[in-house]
């Protein structure tokens, strides 16, 4: 299932225009990057905790051209189900 696929399903389940999950989506991914680039946990009740990582800055080196790299700093999250989550995918 695509992005699009994905608005137009939760639309129909929350009986919402497609206009309003979208400002819903979006608010949730700046809050969840605004907290996240804050290396702040963003626990959502009943879903799962999204941990942010930050992996420093490193040198790697291109295997094919045999160059040294500099990589920045990032931050992954890393996404821990809830229990009740688990337990309705059939995972516990």
């Amino acid at each position: 299932m695509d992005a699009r696929q994905f608005r137009k399903q939760l639309s129909e389940k929350l009986s919402m225009s497609s206009e309003e999950v979208d400002a819903l989506t979006e608010g949730l991914a700046m809050i969840m990057r605004e907290r996240c680039g804050e290396l702040d946990t963003v626990a959502i009740p009943s879903f799962g905790n999204f941990v942010p990582v930050k992996h420093d800055e490193s040198v790697e080196t291109d295997l094919s051209s045999g160059r040294r790299l500099l990589l920045p700093p990032e931050i992954v999250l890393e996404f821990t189900p809830s229990g009740l989550l688990r337990k309705h995918l059939g995972h516990e």
